[in-house]
């Protein structure tokens, strides 16, 4: 009797499940050479892309990136004057030397499985760290990231369960959480009496060493007051994050200087 190509393959399939389960090396390379994979063909677009803005649209790229780089060097020179001012004022008033926080444009290589755009795999920062970083892209935040149990750097955008941090509210500069519910994005453990209302920004507040202070997050729709607590729905400035750079921030360095 032939045994049908059907049985075959889930005769298969749970000797790989089994397999996966039984040898961690195994799944660890497998899992690394699908990486690998999925940056060669990210790097394999970018050329892409630079290769037809470069032989097919010349002229308006250069004079855009003209553009931009002349304000990038007079940013850079204010950078650079702020910088020495700040110095200043710190030795006068002998507190600790400034140490600016480490920002690394990385890549969003994949989704984290198909149907799950809150969750992305990034590539190309490989200092392993059990520490909370942040995710910033145009400007705004987007999430965070974290490094999980197989030393993958896993990015939790806004939206996600996991992905929570610290917010200022208002001009009062009101503290709370910025986490997911059921309900969507919310602020939670806000102080009773704070005075919050609709159309408030929201930025961070860099208490969660994960950003630092002032960072654009949203602006608040809706204030919840309950029996003891307060909470408010939150619209995000974030962009969608399609597959691409985007800009971790590690606060480890300037942690050590405190």
């Amino acid at each position: 009797m032939r045994i049908k190509p059907f049985f075959i393959l889930v005769f298969l399939f749970v000797v790989v499940v089994i397999f996966f389960k039984l040898d961690h090396t195994f799944r660890e390379a497998i899992l690394s050479m699908g990486d690998r994979i999925k940056g060669n063909v990210f790097n394999l677009r970018e050329w892409g892309r630079e290769a037809y803005i470069q032989y097919f649209n010349q002229a308006q790229n250069i004079q855009k990136l003209n553009e931009e780089l002349q304000e990038m060097q007079k940013l850079k020179l204010q950078n650079i004057q702020l910088q020495d001012e700040l110095q200043r004022l710190l030795l006068f008033y002998n507190m600790p030397t400034l140490k600016l926080s480490n920002v690394i444009p990385i890549k969003a290589i994949s989704y984290y499985e198909v149907g799950n755009y809150e969750r992305i795999w990034l590539s190309g920062y490989e200092k392993k760290s059990n520490k909370i970083f942040g995710l910033i892209l145009n400007g705004v935040v987007v999430g965070i990231a974290k490094f999980n149990d197989e030393q993958r750097l896993m990015g939790l955008l806004n939206g996600d369960p996991l992905c929570s941090y610290g917010v200022y509210i208002g001009e009062r500069k009101t503290p709370g959480i910025l986490r997911s519910s059921d309900n969507g994005l919310e602020i939670d453990y806000i102080p009773m009496g704070s005075k919050i209302k609709v159309g408030d920004k929201v930025v961070t507040n860099g208490m969660d060493e994960i950003f630092f202070e002032n960072i654009p997050v949203g602006e608040i729709t809706q204030v919840v007051q309950g029996n003891g607590y307060i909470r408010a729905k939150i619209e995000t400035y974030a962009p969608k994050v399609d597959l691409g750079y985007i800009w971790l921030l590690d606060r480890s360095e300037s942690e050590k200087q405190k």
